[in-house]
């Protein structure tokens, strides 16, 4: 076996390594997240869903919007900044 054989194993496996991309996440933190900002998200739908045409409430509304509005927020910019740390 020569010299350069066992280099080229060595730089082989330090190159290996690298290509790892991520370690992956908290599998019980991603869960936690995720029923938590599912359940804001459903919550926004369901407040939104109890306004009637007989009595409309644009309060009601607008509080189910935001629910909605900022679960998909959380979902999509500070939950990959918070995990990424």
């Amino acid at each position: 076996m020569s010299n350069q054989h066992v280099a080229d194993g060595a730089r082989a496996q330090v190159h290996e390594d690298e290509n790892v991309t991520s370690k992956g996440n908290n599998g019980l933190l991603s869960v936690v997240l995720f029923v938590v900002l599912f359940g804001l998200f459903a919550g926004g739908l369901y407040v939104m869903g109890l306004v009637s045409m007989d009595e409309p409430s644009v309060g009601l509304f607008v509080g189910g919007l935001g629910m909605c509005l900022l679960a998909l927020y959380c979902t999509f910019d500070l939950v990959p900044r918070f995990l990424n740390k």
